[in-house]
Order: C-alpha cells, then sequence, then structure tokens
C-alpha cells in the first residue's frame, strides 16, 4: 500500500475546507484542518503597534506548528499562501483553492496581482471553485481545474417546510450577489406573496437595510447549523441574482428546496449540466415562486434539485481525487 501524505487543509471559504476533512474522516483518512480564526487574528489590531504585531505570535507559532507535521497543505484562498510563506515556516507543497473574490477581483487589482500570481505560480495545482471564474483562473494559470464548493450533507437538516409558508433570500446583499436585482425581486415578491408567505433574509450586507424596507424580515447572523434549521424550513430558497451559484445555494438544493434566481447560470465545465432551478426575468420568477410556495414539494420533484447537486456537490464524492493528487505530490 501507498504511504499516505500528511494533509493539512490551511485557512476556509464558506466550510468547504472543513466538509472535505469531515468527509475524509468519515472515509477513514486523517487530514488536519486550521480553519481562519486559526491562522490569522480575526479582530480589529490595536493601536500601539507593539501590540498589534506581538497577536501574531501565537498564530505564527500554530501555523509553523502545523506545517512541521503536513507533507502537503491544500491552501483555501489566494491571498492565504503568504501565511505558509512567511520567513519562519518549513517549505512545503501547496495545492491552491481560489475560490472567487481572490480571481475575481483581487487578481485584477494592480494591489494584489502580483501576490495573488505568485500565489498560483507556485502551487503544485491550482483548483477554482466558481463557473465564473473559468477564464480568469486558466489565464493565470492554463491548467487550473474546476473543483466545486462542496457540501457536507450529513450536517444538512432534513428539509421540513414549516405550515406558515417562508421565502428565504440565501446571500447577502452585497454587489457580488446581484443585490441591486435581489433588492427588487424582494420588492415584487412581497407584493405577489402578501398574505400568502413571508420573505425572510440575512442582515448582512450593505443592501440589508433597503431589503427590510423593501419587504424582506432580517435574521440577524448565526451559527451555522442554525442557518441551516432556519434554511430547512423554508418553502423556497432564493439564490443570488448573477450567473454562478456559491456554496448556500447548493447546500439548499442539497436539502431538496426549490430554488429560485433571476437570469441565468453558467455550466458546469466538467459536465457542461447548469443547476435545475426557477430562473428567468423578474417576472418570469416571481409568477414561479408564487406556484411554488402553494406546493413546494410538487415544485422540488419537478425541479429535480437534489438528484442533480447530491452527486455534484457531496465532498465525499471528491476525497479519493484529492489524496490521489496529495500523494502524487508529496512523492
Amino acid at each position: 500500500m501507498p504511504t499516505e501524505a500528511k494533509v493539512l487543509q490551511f485557512n476556509d471559504c464558506a466550510f468547504v475546507a472543513r466538509s472535505l476533512v469531515s468527509a475524509a474522516d468519515r472515509a477513514g483518512i486523517n487530514w488536519d484542518y486550521l480553519p481562519p480564526e486559526k491562522v490569522r487574528p480575526m479582530t480589529v489590531a490595536p493601536k500601539n503597534p507593539l501590540l498589534a504585531k506581538a497577536r501574531f505570535v501565537p498564530y505564527m507559532l500554530r501555523r509553523r506548528a502545523a506545517l512541521q507535521t503536513a507533507d502537503v497543505v491544500h491552501v483555501h484562498y489566494g491571498t492565504s499562501v503568504r501565511l505558509i510563506k512567511e520567513r519562519a515556516m518549513p517549505e512545503r507543497p501547496y495545492v491552491l483553492t481560489l475560490h472567487g473574490t481572490d480571481i475575481r477581483q483581487q487578481w485584477k487589482d494592480a494591489a494584489f496581482h502580483d501576490e495573488i500570481q505568485r500565489a498560483i505560480d507556485g502551487a503544485a495545482h491550482v483548483f477554482y471553485a466558481n463557473t465564473d471564474n473559468q477564464d480568469d483562473a486558466t489565464t493565470a494559470r492554463s491548467d487550473a481545474e474546476f473543483f466545486p464548493s462542496v457540501v457536507d450533507l450529513p450536517r444538512l437538516p432534513q428539509w421540513n417546510p414549516a405550515s406558515r409558508p417562508q421565502v428565504m433570500f440565501i446571500s447577502r446583499w452585497d454587489d457580488d450577489k446581484g443585490v441591486g436585482k435581489q433588492l427588487e425581486l424582494a420588492k415584487e415578491l412581497s407584493r405577489a406573496l402578501a398574505g400568502k408567505a413571508e420573505l425572510v433574509g440575512l442582515n448582512w450586507g450593505p443592501g440589508a437595510a433597503q431589503a427590510e424596507a423593501n419587504g424582506v424580515r432580517l435574521l440577524e447572523k448565526m451559527p451555522q447549523q442554525q442557518y441551516y434549521q432556519q434554511l430547512s424550513r423554508s418553502a423556497v430558497g432564493i439564490g443570488q441574482a448573477s450567473n454562478y451559484f456559491s456554496t448556500s445555494e447548493f447546500e439548499a438544493m442539497c436539502m431538496g428546496l426549490p430554488v429560485a434566481a433571476l437570469g441565468s447560470r453558467l455550466p458546469r465545465p466538467d459536465d457542461g449540466s447548469m443547476p435545475p432551478v426557477m430562473e428567468g426575468e423578474l417576472s418570469d420568477v416571481v409568477s414561479q415562486v408564487v406556484e411554488a410556495v402553494t406546493d413546494p414539494r410538487g415544485s422540488s420533484t419537478r425541479l429535480g434539485g437534489a438528484d442533480w447537486a447530491v452527486p455534484r456537490y457531496d465532498a465525499g464524492v471528491y476525497v479519493p481525487r484529492l489524496q490521489e493528487l496529495y500523494r502524487r505530490i508529496s512523492g
């Protein structure tokens, strides 16, 4: 039997790394995991420059200790590579997953471009997580591969729509998620669903206050499992108004929720398929959501979202592929 590589999943985005570690553990494979709050301080720096610098010391020591026991590091997000490249860190081969904003925006920003490109060039292998990143990622690195934002299925509760129908906007209210179009959709749905269903969404992003004014009841940011429970009680999930989906939409689809979203999605680069959701122009989406609220389970069956999403986004499906890659990179 070949020797298994000692792997460190470093940093995280949308709990993708955590999902991979959990799926690997269920397969009898032990991967180490350093989440964002353990790789860098998450609080505002003290005004005193010495204290501001000193607060990094325990994080640096933790990173160094984790790297010393790893054969391969899987870094999640482009700017996180600098944290394993500091002077005190042992050199290790790394895989890099570009999770979205790093390649979509920062790579094109003069302030970040060189750093992101160095991180890409230095990686033993590069993945990109969103369908809209294909052109940019393969321009930055011709052999970059699509690797979806996977989901940890056992963490998802059973879908059980509440007796009082709830339609939930899944994403935060900002430009990356098409906030202008989302606010317009919220206003129209509020009118069309008056007395039939409640609109809810997260109090997260610069457009949140306007969403509330447009008829959305805002929920404060909450622990992930509590968010899943809230989502599982929804009759319909409203995805982001962009040409790609993020992890939250795929989590909703894996649960079985019928999902609606303005516009249309890009096909997956690997199999050419697209998420089966209620989509189109504003009036089309509103009418489909109104119909789905009256029979969410029937709508779910017709769309077949879970049947499409589970085999494509279950983290466990990808563990063998990654394990073979890590083994090859570690030599």
